[in-house]
């Protein structure tokens, strides 16, 4: 997206901000999918990758924003996700 959350919920509302999250994450699920199928090994942990992306989508469909534990659940996810996509752990914090 680049834009900050803040900024996304004010322009969009939340409740397309949470079905573009849900689309984006079905993209990449369904990405990973074909790469898991066709035994690709472009995708190190495939499994564990649309296992993390399940359970995004399906905690970003009713998310609260504003709700600080639900949305650390959801960051973990992703960054879940993530890591399993890329097979390697990321650093707990990125430079500014």
């Amino acid at each position: 997206m680049g834009q900050s959350l803040e900024w996304a919920r004010s322009t969009k509302g939340d409740a397309k901000l949470r079905e573009e999250f849900h689309e984006d994450a079905t993209i990449v699920f369904d990405l990973v999918d074909r790469e898991e199928r066709v035994k690709s090994t472009v995708i190190p942990h495939p499994a564990e990758c649309m296992a993390a992306l399940s359970r995004f989508r399906d905690m970003v469909r009713s998310i609260d924003f504003d709700d600080a534990a639900s949305m650390a659940s959801l960051k973990a996810y992703a960054r879940q996700a993530l890591e399993a996509f890329m097979g390697q752990t990321l650093p707990e914090k990125f430079p500014e």
